[in-house]
């Protein structure tokens, strides 16, 4: 298995390993620094993927497919390797050493990205109710990356950071403890409600009437049995992978955030690499990320199906209660763009997943 736990920070590069086949690279828009030259020997070039997704999670799998087709089309001289479950650290203390160019690549959602590098503006995408289902999910994360990658350059960001690529963590949903269903936005009222880092989720719980608390996925389970929280938002296949499925009682259908996580690369970390190399890295996860979009549909499907084997509930909302939900979380999201100025991309986004979709 490719996944190595990596605890080191810096990249070791120089290293000798045997070419591997090679096959041909995608197109992609080129580094902004200036390249190292294509090597005549056999160095090997390692990158590291930190990230806080579970070890058996979807993210991880499409991690190890990118990975093993870098290796083909490098001839071995590319190797990535990942770092899941948080073992480097939470979103919070690896998102920062990526801007600055001490780790490689991490995996995180646009609105903590923006919070943690002071880009806050990227993490439009993220607030509740861009896109409500799976067919505009898909096609936003097709525009996604292109669209990040034109703010970084616009704030001068692009010499830190680069995004090569768009992740499905499925449509989030809230869900409760078996004292605490909810069918309205009534029954969210004082419902203590665990978030995962970042404004936004604290704020999108927040404006449904919960009170929203940080703390890792890890202590979910815990804080459910122990009363601490009554509830959390996540979506099926991140429950199934984190073993969550066993503390809940409610799933309740108010898909508020359609979660599109970001994986983003150090761009001195990536112009480190021959020219031709940091092509087929970029051209390979914007290729992989895009099936793992598609691929994760099913998974979310057959996940939800699971969760119910294991005795959860889920709760249809009605129109009239989504509609509820609905209204609170725009009023919200159009709070945040007129804050950061974001309209215009938005209204932009709109458009390309209109004409993705053939509207």
């Amino acid at each position: 298995m490719l996944a190595l736990v990596m605890v080191f920070a810096l990249c070791a590069c120089g290293q000798k390993a045997e070419p591997a086949a090679a096959a041909p690279a995608a197109e992609a828009p080129a580094a902004e620094a200036p390249a190292a030259e294509a090597p005549a020997d056999d160095t090997v070039y390692e990158l590291n993927i930190y990230h806080t997704f579970p070890a058996n999670g979807h993210e991880e799998m499409w991690f190890q497919k990118a990975a093993a087709e870098i290796a083909a089309q490098t001839d071995g001289h590319v190797v990535v390797n990942t770092a899941p479950d948080g073992v480097m650290g939470g979103e919070d203390e690896v998102n920062p050493q990526v801007y600055a160019g001490v780790l490689d690549m991490s995996l995180s959602g646009p609105s903590v990205w923006g919070g943690n590098c002071g880009v806050d503006a990227i993490g439009w995408s993220e607030l509740p109710y861009v896109v409500d289902n799976y067919d505009e999910m898909t096609a936003l994360s097709k525009v996604l990356p292109g669209l990040v990658n034109e703010q970084l350059e616009a704030t001068g960001e692009a010499d830190k950071l680069i995004c090569i690529g768009a992740m499905s963590q499925g449509i989030r949903c809230l869900l409760t403890d078996k004292d605490h269903p909810v069918h309205t936005m009534a029954d969210c009222k004082g419902i203590k409600v665990r978030v995962p880092s970042g404004d936004v989720y604290m704020n999108t719980m927040n404006s449904f009437g919960c009170s929203a608390q940080y703390m890792s996925s890890k202590e979910v389970i815990t804080s459910l049995n122990n009363g601490v929280i009554n509830g959390f938002e996540s979506d099926p296949t991140s429950i199934i992978g984190r073993g969550q499925e066993v503390a809940f009682k409610y799933y309740i259908t108010t898909n508020h955030i359609a979660s599109l996580n970001l994986l983003m690369i150090s761009t001195p970390r990536l112009a480190a690499l021959p020219a031709e190399y940091q092509e087929i890295v970029k051209n390979v996860f914007i290729d992989f990320c895009a099936q793992e979009v598609e691929d994760r549909v099913a998974y979310e499907e057959a996940d939800l199906q699971k969760c119910v084997d294991a005795g959860i509930e889920v709760i249809e909302l009605t129109d009239e209660a989504f509609a509820e939900f609905k209204e609170a979380g725009t009023a919200y999201q159009q709070e945040w763009l007129k804050q950061y100025g974001c309209e215009e991309i938005v209204a932009q986004a709109k458009e390309l997943i209109a004409a993705e979709l053939g509207k």
